[in-house]
């Protein structure tokens, strides 16, 4: 079982949660920066006077505010303080997605959000992404990332009419106020709007296939899915990315459990990482209100292709290296005493994408745990040995 109910956790967070209730409670009451106490020369976190961080006028831009919403998941709202939240594991990334009350032109099978779901928008994955106030949220995020709490902010995006000058506006806003690492996942853009995105200090890009093969990926969010994407497009756009943002700064996101073998998703996280481009995993998670895909999620697949992308990433194995019978992976290329060494250093298991993401709970449940926020203590790696079956199939 996992061990999401361990107390030890639980204190460490509600310690963090106190000390950001009393930092942000006592801004709001003196209406003054944050001094930070531990400094000796006494200099506010944030100078509401500051010029170092002006935002970045460009032709492409448009900075005057559409929305003063944002939408950030719960955990980010309590790490924020701006939501009493009791997490094993607080996020070190801040989630946040443009806000609009409008559903996505893109049609994916498995998105509430998208064209022809009728589920709850506020949901990606199992986060809830709560509509919040943009200026509270950036204000909060610019403290957050002084004091340590946070490490990164991930922006998340969707294709309506007013997607760019949303997108540019909130990052412009988060730049005036701090310098936290920005990464954006979006769809295929131009190479001019990649180059204004690098330019205003996204350093990290996201291009989500989702799918891992060209079949599926029509399936579920492409042509036969009624929706208006197209694998070599998304391709193409990941690698014109990478051309602007340099070879490991661009990335993709793959969900597992939507009818891929295992054979499909290590030859296509092979193929991107030759290119550059890291692959985050995700777990295929069912939501209320959007349509069926062929799912094939078990926690034995999951952590094949956990364990071969690891590999992959660390230049332990390659995809030729690997034998597949029915798309299954039957050897890794690699000796069982290596196999076993890298499963119990167990850095294979942990959530993968962006440096410092650690999505806590993003595809979890209190009874599976796909992808480990922090490092997985002894008796899960013997958890994980059972799930690959590893003493009785190597």
């Amino acid at each position: 079982m996992p061990r999401f109910s361990k107390t030890r956790y639980l204190i460490s967070y509600i310690h963090l949660q106190s000390k950001l209730y009393k930092i942000f409670e006592s801004e709001i009451i003196s209406n003054q920066p944050i001094i930070n106490q531990s400094s000796t020369d006494h200099q506010p976190i944030i100078n509401r006077s500051s010029t170092d961080h002006q935002p970045i006028q460009l032709s492409i831009m448009q900075t005057s505010p559409l929305t003063k919403k944002v939408r950030a998941s719960l955990g980010t709202l309590g790490v924020l303080g701006m939501e009493l939240v009791l997490m094993d594991a607080p996020p070190t990334t801040a989630y946040l997605q443009i806000y609009t009350d409008k559903r996505c032109q893109a049609n994916c099978r498995f998105c509430s959000q998208a064209a022809g779901a009728n589920g709850d928008m506020k949901q990606i994955a199992r986060g809830q992404y709560i509509p919040s106030d943009l200026d509270e949220v950036v204000r909060r995020l610019g403290i957050a990332y002084e004091r340590g709490y946070l490490r990164r902010a991930c922006i998340q995006t969707a294709m309506y009419a007013k997607m760019w000058q949303d997108t540019t506006y909130l990052i412009s806003r988060i730049r005036e106020t701090s310098q936290i690492p920005i990464s954006l996942s979006v769809f295929p853009l131009s190479d001019e709007k990649y180059a204004a995105l690098k330019d205003m200090g996204v350093d990290e890009l996201v291009v989500p296939l989702d799918a891992c093969s060209p079949e599926l990926f029509s399936s579920i969010k492409g042509k036969e899915a009624d929706s208006i994407y197209n694998w070599d497009t998304h391709l193409d756009g990941i690698r014109r990315a990478v051309r602007i943002f340099g070879m490991g700064s661009v990335g993709t996101h793959l969900i597992i459990g939507m009818g891929e073998s295992a054979r499909d998703a290590l030859g296509v996280i092979d193929e991107l990482h030759a290119d550059g481009v890291y692959s985050a995993l995700f777990a295929y998670t069912h939501l209320p209100g959007t349509r069926n895909v062929a799912a094939n999620l078990n926690v034995n697949h999951y952590r094949t292709v956990q364990l071969g992308a690891y590999l992959i990433r660390e230049g332990l194995a390659s995809f030729a290296d690997m034998t597949f019978r029915d798309g299954k992976v039957v050897d890794f290329g690699i000796s069982h005493t290596e196999m076993l060494r890298y499963v119990e250093v167990g850095d294979a298991f942990k959530t993968t994408g962006c440096p410092d993401c650690n999505r806590p709970y993003a595809t979890e449940t209190h009874q599976e745990t796909f992808n480990f926020p922090i490092d997985p203590n002894a008796d899960e790696i013997k958890m994980i040995k059972e799930q690959l079956g590893i003493m009785e199939n190597f």
